[in-house]
Formats: C-alpha cells, structure tokens, sequence
C-alpha cells in the first residue's frame, strides 16, 4: 500500500520535472540578437565586436538590398543564401551563427541556424528554424553550387585578419 508521503513524494517530483520543460526549451531555443533587443549583459561584448567590425558589417549591409533582391528573384538549384547574424550564448557572450534563408516577408527572415561545427556534441546538431527582423543581418553569402561565393565581407575580412595574427615578423 502506497503512504501518503510516497505520494506527496512522486506529486513533488512530477511537479519538479513539468516546472524545469519551459527553461529546457528556452535554452534550447536561440535567440537572434538585435542591437535594439540584446539584453544588458551582452550589450558591452556587442559594441566590441561591433567597433571592430564596423567596416566589413557596413560593407555587407550597404550590399545586403541588392542580394536580397537575387534572392527574391529566385536561385537557380544548388545555389543557398547564407546570413550572418548574432546569437545569444550565456547570459553575457553571443556568438555569430550562420542561417540559411528560407524565406524574406517585408523585413522578416524565415530561416535555418545552422549547427555550431566547433561546438562540443551538447548542441544542437540538427538546423533550427528561426525567424527574425532583417536588422539582425551582420553579413551575406551567396554561396553558387559551383563552390564561388559572394559577399562573405566580415567572413573575409576576420579570416584575413587571423592569418595576420599568425605571421612571423622578420
């Protein structure tokens, strides 16, 4: 016979597992930053970042209406529309994440968050569905079936700047 304690016990339990669903799905959930919507533990990690890319970021935003056009017109097979945008890490660091347009409604992206190659298995490994406002946008990659790409500004320009960290200096 069940004690009235064994209930109250398993009741706790269920109540306990029901009560942590909703923080598990927030984590798991990514949150595409905005200047506008980044919370204040992020916002000192975002303007760095945002001083030091500013010109590649303004180059690839000064483009962005043009590519978004092409897309709109409609890629040929193979072909796959990439931005970069900025997503939540911790309470206090983001980290940037590529996403594969899906659709472009007006100023709202419909897209797929690739998974994170470099993070360890905890992630998510499959893409996630996200939608968010085109003032997420960091950069754009048109990226051909036949392997060329355009835009790619601040992919390039950050590249280029680890080989110069890595030079020899005679």
């Amino acid at each position: 016979m069940k004690t009235p304690t064994y209930f109250m016990l398993s009741l706790l339990a269920t109540a306990t597992v029901l009560l942590a669903l909703p923080a598990v799905a927030q984590i798991l959930t990514p949150v595409v930053l905005t200047t506008a919507t980044a919370p204040a533990g992020v916002r000192p990690a975002l303007a760095r970042d945002e001083t030091a890319l500013a010109d590649p970021v303004r180059e690839a935003l000064r483009t962005l209406p043009q590519a978004k056009k092409k897309f709109l017109a409609g890629l040929p097979i193979g072909d796959q529309f990439l931005l970069s945008v900025r997503v939540i890490a911790t309470d206090t660091s983001f980290r940037q994440a590529s996403v594969r347009v899906l659709g472009w409604h007006g100023n709202t992206v419909q897209a797929l968050l690739l998974p994170d190659t470099t993070a360890s298995a905890t992630t998510m490994a499959e893409p996630t569905p996200v939608t968010f406002p085109e003032t997420a946008v960091v950069d754009w990659t048109l990226l051909r079936a036949s392997g060329r790409e355009e835009g790619n500004y601040v992919g390039r320009y950050t590249d280029t700047a680890h080989q110069l960290e890595g030079m020899r200096l005679r």
